[in-house]
This record gives C-alpha cells, sequence and structure tokens, in this order.
C-alpha cells in the first residue's frame, strides 16, 4: 500500500494518494459514529479496495521490472510487517478493554472467538455465513477480505507478470472476478435480520471485486504507459471522469441501502470500478484534485494515521458512548478518535515501519578480492 503508480523504490509515495486515505478514514469513522447524511459513506470502502489492489499490483509490477520476478516470500513478509504489528495491539489493549467494550453493538461477548476471528483475518466469514457480529472489532472484516485476496493474487501474479503474454490471462481472470464476484452472491441477498447490512455485504466476492478493479487498473495503466498510449491528458480525463462518476453515486446513495441488493451488489462495486479508474488519474497526472489532496498535513495523516483511526474508532466510541450520550458524546467520540489514529502512527507503525525497512534492506553483496 505504500508504492505510488510510478514508484522504481517502496519508499516513494504519491502525497494525493495518502490524502486520498485519510478522507477515506475520517469519512468512515463519522459514519459509524452517527454523523448525518453520511450514508454514502459505504462507498469509502470499495474506493479503500481499488486503491490497494492499485498500488499492490504497481508493487508487484516494479518488483518483476527490476528483478525479473516476484519475489513472493519478500512479498508476503512486507504485507505482514505492515498489516499485522497494529492489529496485534488492538487485539491487545481490546482483551484488557473486554470488560467495558465486549458485546458492543450487539456483538458476540466471546473474547476468545471475537480475538480469533480478527488475528486469523477471517471476520468477514464470521460475520457473512454465521452472522457473528464483532463489535470493536467490526472494522477487521474489511482488512479480513483483503488478506484473503491476497492470498492468491500475488502467487497468481508471480506466475503470469514476468511473461508478458500472460498477463492478457490476468486481465480476463480480474475481469471475471470484478463481474462474476457480485453477480453470485445474488441468491444470497437476503434482507438484514437487524439494523446492519445485509449478511451478503461482507461476503468476499463483494469485496474482492473492488480489489480486482484496482489490480485490473494498475494492469492496464502499464500497458498503456509502456506503450506510450497514456498521457498526462488521459490521467486528467481519468481523474475528473473517475471523481464525477464516484460523486454521482454518492449523491444517488439510498438511506436505506442496507437492505437494498442493488446497491450492495450493484453500486458498490461500481464505485470500486470508478475509484480505480479516478486513482489511476489521480497517480498519473498534476490536477486540483491531486494538489489539494495532496495538502501536506491531509497526507500525513493518510500515510501515518488513517490505519489506526480505522482501527481504533469504534473502541473509542463503545468507551465514551454509555458516558456521553447523544450527539455531544459523538463527537467528543470523533475527536478523541483523531487523536487516538496519530497516537497509533506514531508509537505503533512508525517503529514498525521502520523495523520493516530494516528487514526488507537488500543485503549487500561482498565485493570480490
Amino acid at each position: 500500500m505504500d508504492v505510488p503508480l510510478h514508484a522504481s523504490r517502496i519508499s516513494d509515495r504519491i502525497s494525493a494518494l495518502d490524502g486520498l486515505r485519510a478522507l477515506l478514514a475520517i469519512a468512515i469513522s463519522a459514519y459509524h459514529m452517527g454523523a448525518p447524511g453520511l450514508q454514502s459513506a459505504v462507498l469509502a470502502l470499495p474506493v479503500f479496495y481499488a486503491l490497494s489492489g492499485t498500488l499492490i499490483t504497481s508493487l508487484l509490477l516494479a518488483e518483476v521490472r527490476r528483478h525479473r520476478r516476484v519475489r513472493l516470500g519478500r512479498f508476503v513478509l512486507n504485507r505482514l510487517l505492515r498489516i499485522a504489528p497494529p492489529v496485534l495491539v488492538l487485539t491487545a489493549v481490546v482483551a484488557l478493554l473486554w470488560p467495558w467494550v465486549g458485546g458492543y453493538g450487539g456483538s458476540t461477548t466471546d473474547l476468545g472467538l471475537a480475538a480469533g476471528l480478527a488475528l486469523t483475518w477471517t471476520t468477514n466469514l464470521g460475520r457473512a455465513y454465521f452472522g457473528i457480529h464483532q463489535g470493536v472489532f467490526d472494522p477487521l472484516w474489511s482488512l479480513s477480505a483483503e488478506e484473503q485476496f491476497y492470498v492468491f493474487w500475488p502467487a497468481l501474479a508471480a506466475l503470469m507478470l514476468p511473461v508478458v503474454r500472460r498477463r492478457h490471462v490476468l486481465l480476463w481472470i480480474l475481469g471475471g472476478i470484478v463481474l462474476l464476484g457480485p453477480l453470485s452472491c445474488i441468491p444470497f441477498a437476503l434482507p438484514s435480520p437487524d439494523a446492519g447490512p445485509s449478511a451478503v455485504y461482507y461476503a468476499p466476492p463483494v469485496s474482492m471485486s473492488s480489489l480486482a478493479s484496482g489490480c485490473l487498473a494498475a494492469l492496464v495503466l502499464d500497458h498503456l504507459r509502456q506503450r506510450e498510449r497514456w498521457s498526462a491528458r488521459a490521467g486528467r480525463i481519468a481523474t475528473w471522469g473517475g471523481l464525477g462518476s464516484l460523486v454521482t453515486l454518492a449523491l444517488l446513495m439510498p438511506s436505506q441501502w442496507k437492505s437494498d441488493p442493488v446497491v450492495i451488489l450493484g453500486a458498490v462495486p461500481a464505485a470500486g470500478f470508478v475509484a480505480a479508474v479516478f486513482i489511476a488519474g489521480l497517480g498519473t497526472a498534476d490536477t486540483a484534485a491531486a494538489r489539494v489532496l495532496a495538502w501536506r498535513p491531509l497526507a500525513w495523516f493518510g500515510a501515518r494515521a488513517s490505519y489506526s483511526l480505522y482501527l481504533w474508532h469504534l473502541v473509542v466510541l463503545a468507551l465514551i458512548e454509555p458516558r456521553i450520550d447523544g450527539v455531544l458524546g459523538r463527537a467528543i467520540a470523533l475527536g478523541v478518535a483523531l487523536v487516538v489514529g496519530v497516537l497509533g502512527g506514531v508509537l505503533v507503525e512508525v517503529p514498525t515501519d521502520r523495523l520493516r525497512r530494516r528487514v526488507l534492506r537488500p543485503t549487500p553483496r561482498p565485493v570480490p578480492a
């Protein structure tokens, strides 16, 4: 998730994409805390997925260009060191706070079950197929979908990307996931028995559709750039066309989307697809949108604190809401969650990121005598 679309080094970043990540995390947190008029924030998750798929695939392509292959073990370790440490810290702290946050929002009161699903990246499966609500661990369902996708995608890319002719097969596979994933869930699109979204919303095929859209966009973009068919003008068209489509979907989002299968199986994957177009343009062309999103404080928050905000915001809400009810309590919870996100980024993500870079630093080859 740290490699821009034009990158040749792991340390490179695109500030606009970090700024986009910050806005998405804040929007989702505000929505979960009851901010009015934010039902369209549900579209932030497919945008997250598209962003992740695009950047991860860009990393794999850069790996092939440098080494003519995908070093799969290194890729998996890089991903693990980026994602796992904050989740381990979250799980440990929630276990200590379980008497106060366990059962929040009608979730399971079984700490072992909740922590087990969180640490095995199966939270989405528990929610989609067994109706297990995770309460303060709920944000991990989307991360679970990502990690499940990355069980097979890097291995498939390692086989296909080094051979140019095989990349066409990858395009067909990804296109099939984008289209057939949501369609395969139509028979299971049943109304939700509670106030939450229909269970099919958490099903892996729906999430993986947007992830595959991001991967598809990265491959198409790379193909066009190799043949010099991608220009700054194309980037600007992709940026504004994708952004306009996202805004249109957001404005059309119904307030009762949670029980609407057309929205869950149509609009949500469509948002992932147009988001991939928007991200491809945002990362390759200098536009007003890119400059706004690259605002330094916003980009810093996206790079260093948005992940922790997303992980911790429901824990903060579960602790504050019973004590300070109403709009004031939720406003305070959002402010505290933003601070906790910054602290999590500085105290957990920055040190583990340094460790990750140290571990993945190439070993210098000995100079022959």
